[in-house]
């Protein structure tokens, strides 16, 4: 009986040395064996045509298993509709089948007239007007910064403003060069 439980304990050993000298974890970046294009997406040559492919899976998922969850659903809640609306519900009550398809088929109409009021009213008119241009020296005065640094900004690539808790800018960054605003 010794015998049998030492080598159990023999096998076990060698699998745990086997095991860990088979599977470990790889922590240096450059030793992965990943493919290029996935930390280099200038690499993928067609990108229209992996959101196509992608596009395509989701709609053969959603053609696939909707109608499946929809049996699923009237499996499990079926009979407590039926019960509820047909055996139940007597023609004369407030929430019978056909009040009820009445009173949507109303609000339907509603939402449709209004759109149709609208879309009547307002098709071909825009109210919405541009802002009106104002200059470097209205711009500065009310960022409170001075105009060389508004043109600095209009120039720069990269702009990071930061606010105080008042809402008022404290400095900005252009390009990654910290630069304080200095009081006005």
């Amino acid at each position: 009986m010794h015998d049998g439980l030492a080598q159990i304990v023999d096998l076990e050993e060698k699998w745990k040395m086997t095991d860990s000298k088979k599977y470990y974890l790889i922590e240096d970046e450059s030793k992965l064996e990943l493919p290029e294009y996935i930390d280099r997406p200038e690499y993928v040559r067609n990108k229209s045509m992996g959101y196509s492919l992608q596009i395509t899976g989701w709609l053969i998922f959603m053609w696939l298993f909707m109608p499946l969850l929809t049996v699923f659903f009237w499996w499990v809640e079926g009979k407590t509709i039926y019960q509820q609306m047909i055996i139940q519900a007597a023609p004369d009550s407030q929430l019978s089948l056909m009040n009820i398809i009445v009173m949507i088929a109303i609000f339907i109409c509603v939402l449709l007239l209004w759109a149709t009021y609208n879309w009547v009213r307002f098709h071909g008119k825009d109210r919405r007007r541009a802002p009106l241009a104002i200059d470097e020296q209205q711009l500065a005065s009310s960022f409170k910064v001075n105009k060389t640094d508004i043109l600095n900004m209009q120039q720069a690539k990269n702009l990071t403003l930061y606010y105080d808790n008042k809402g008022k800018l404290e400095f900005f960054e252009i390009n990654h060069q910290l630069k304080k605003r200095i009081s006005a």
